[in-house]
């Protein structure tokens, strides 16, 4: 399961990047941003 949040934050930060600085998408950018980020902290805490 944790393998698959990591997967799922490295892609959401993919896209948002992608976004942020080929496409100018708006706010959807900074969403995958904070999913991304949400993520990656769920799975710091779980592992503890």
């Amino acid at each position: 399961m944790s393998k698959m949040l990591v997967i799922a934050a490295i892609i959401m930060f993919l896209l948002w990047a992608i976004g942020f600085f080929i496409f100018n998408i708006g706010m959807l950018v900074h969403i995958f941003l904070l999913l991304a980020v949400a993520l990656f902290i769920i799975r710091v805490v779980r592992d503890k």
